[in-house]
């Protein structure tokens, strides 16, 4: 085998398996599961056999017409060979050296067609989660930060038409612009970066968002901030931020908002005056334990998103907390336990 960097060969492998995927009609959009467990088997193999000349185990994602909802199935792939002119040739060709030893060359063999292939499950993004944050949801723990993320792709995929055009940031958006130190050379670098974590869509078309919900996690607690972006006259346009805190203080505005401005400064410059910089703290329920910060920010982004066009009004108002309610945040904490125990 040549020399050649881990990399280079799970690089190989993955390519070798999108390869197949796509030659049997899949869909090549390959999960974390599955590139986990191609890693796993990789390295085993390796560690296991010490031979160069030998290629990895690896696995082949196949649907399996008997299966149920949870998902695909896993066929074991065995890919292992020489070295030959041609590494495309998967034909058996005996040499002197297998004829003698009795062995032959292992290669890779498709798994039978078995005619239409059932369509695959519609997506459940609970299902992706690892244990140890799905067990975030039980009582008297704060939930972590990809059960927001998920909270909020189900949502946002669900938007009434009065909020078309929405959009949140991921919870890993705000510790990455935290990190940005715009007295190094690469700041606006990482502050167009940060443009990733723009969902369900960074691309995005400013004059067209007339919100953005922004989960904040800092010294152990969340709070949400919401942006609303708003027509005054013909294609002037006014931003507000507004900041929703169940615990008041943890999160102090001048500390966590200098962040949030810069890089609402940076990124929306282009769309239109005026930007005032000012956070607006709205009242929201309080939260009666020190775990639940999480649960209501995800309460409240439920609620807010239900009333729609009236958001803006209902921010200005400062009227929020008379929407959400410490019951609605337990429902919300059963509800989505009976997701994740059901997944």
């Amino acid at each position: 085998m040549e020399d050649q960097s881990l990399r280079s060969l799970l690089e190989h492998t993955h390519n070798r398996l999108v390869q197949e995927l796509e030659e049997e009609g899949m869909n090549s959009g390959l999960e974390e599961s599955y590139i986990e467990r191609m890693v796993t088997v990789f390295n085993h193999h390796i560690n296991k056999t010490r031979d160069k000349n030998i290629k990895p185990m690896v696995y082949l994602r196949d649907w399996d017409e008997n299966t149920d909802a949870a998902g695909p199935s896993y066929v074991p792939m065995e890919i292992s060979s020489e070295h030959d002119d041609d590494e495309n040739d998967e034909t058996y060709k005996p040499t002197a050296k297998s004829k003698a030893s009795g062995s032959r060359k292992r290669v890779a063999h498709k798994p039978p067609r078995r005619g239409l292939r059932k369509p695959a499950p519609p997506h459940n993004p609970w299902i992706t989660l690892s244990l140890e944050t799905k067990k975030s949801v039980q009582p008297k723990i704060m939930v972590r930060g990809d059960i927001i993320n998920t909270f909020m792709e189900v949502t946002f995929s669900q938007l009434p038409p009065s909020m078309t055009g929405s959009r949140y940031l991921s919870t890993y958006w705000f510790p990455k612009v935290e990190a940005i130190d715009s007295d190094k050379p690469d700041w606006i670098g990482q502050m167009e970066a940060a443009r990733k974590w723009i969902l369900p869509s960074p691309v995005v078309d400013w004059a067209e968002v007339p919100f953005m919900f922004i989960p904040i996690h800092s010294h152990l607690h969340w709070s949400l901030m919401i942006v609303h972006i708003s027509a005054i006259q013909g294609d002037q346009r006014f931003i507000q931020v507004y900041h929703l805190d169940s615990n008041p203080g943890i999160h102090m505005i001048d500390i966590v908002g200098t962040h949030v401005q810069a890089w609402l400064r940076h990124t929306l410059k282009n769309i239109g005056q005026p930007y005032m910089g000012r956070i607006v703290p709205v009242k929201v329920v309080k939260q009666q334990n020190t775990y639940d910060c999480g649960v209501h920010v995800m309460a409240l982004t439920r609620r807010l998103i239900e009333h729609g066009e009236s958001l803006g009004t209902l921010l200005e108002k400062d009227v929020i907390h008379k929407l959400v309610k410490v019951a609605d945040v337990r429902q919300l904490r059963n509800e989505i336990l009976e997701y994740v125990s059901g997944v």
